[in-house]
């Protein structure tokens, strides 16, 4: 499928763009089930059909409208954004900087990070270790936190492994976790939106596509919380982390990492 299909609204490419609202349809869902995911799952998905790059544009107005909901609905905002204030103004000094410097990066560059951040978070994830530092971050902390989570965003778009890390780390617990996910993300999301908007990196037409796809992923959002009822979280981490797996693998491939380390293992 060319990458031009992806942002044609007419009526021959009907396919792509219902496969599209699919796409946030399900990356929604996860987002409302575990609190994070809707950039992670929905670039993973898109990549399969489409370039990194449009993928990382698609997601921009979806992410920013669902994670302030998300944080919309949490308890205690005005607290949560004070105790946390040095890591937001960190957060997206880095994810506006960064973001624009992407630009510079060829495709199979973008693959590859995405490709590595994704596998990395779930060998992560499957290690089962955790560290702590606690809830009561110092300011130094919080920066360098802040600068972590913005600069990968920032270059890749994808938010889940660096704030997941994060606030395991910080032990927070369910409520705290889906609060600050909401609101890192929300506040980065800022930032992606400002760099593409003045310095012209987001086209009109893959703006109204993006804005478009803000109606799925809301529609997702709310049917994931209804699930998160329904299913163990241990069972839905599994599965997530299998299909993370898998997209990594793939997102590596098309880097043509899998192909050089192959190549190099078969000489040595």
């Amino acid at each position: 499928m060319s990458d031009s299909f992806i942002f044609s609204i007419d009526g021959i490419t009907n396919y792509s763009f219902f496969l599209t609202i699919v796409v946030f349809l399900i990356a929604g869902m996860v987002k409302g089930s575990i609190g994070m995911g809707l950039p992670l799952v929905s670039i993973t998905l898109l990549s399969f059909y489409t370039t990194p790059r449009q993928a990382m544009m698609l997601i921009i107005v979806p992410t920013l409208v669902t994670n302030f909901l998300q944080f919309y609905r949490s308890t205690d905002r005005v607290n949560t954004v004070l105790s946390n204030k040095f890591l937001l103004v960190s957060l997206f000094v880095c994810t506006f900087t960064f973001s624009f410097f992407s630009f510079s990066l060829e495709q199979k560059t973008l693959s590859f990070l995405l490709g590595l951040i994704i596998f990395l978070f779930v060998i992560y994830r499957w290690s089962r270790v955790s560290p702590s530092f606690g809830l009561g971050f110092d300011k130094t902390l919080q920066v360098g936190s802040g600068a972590i989570i913005g600069t990968a965003a920032g270059f890749t778009h994808v938010w889940a492994p660096t704030i997941a890390v994060l606030l395991v780390i910080r032990k927070a617990n369910k409520e705290q976790f889906v609060a600050l996910t909401g609101l890192f993300i929300f506040v980065g999301s800022i930032g992606l939106f400002f760099t593409h908007y003045l310095f012209d990196l987001l086209d009109r037409q893959s703006l109204i596509f993006s804005t478009l796809m803000i109606l799925p992923s809301i529609v997702g959002f709310l049917i994931g919380e209804k699930i998160r009822s329904f299913i163990s979280e241990k069972l839905f981490e599994t599965l997530l982390m299998l299909f993370l797996l898998i997209a990594s693998t793939n997102l590596l491939y098309k880097s043509d990492f899998i192909t050089y380390f192959m190549k190099a293992s078969g000489k040595s």
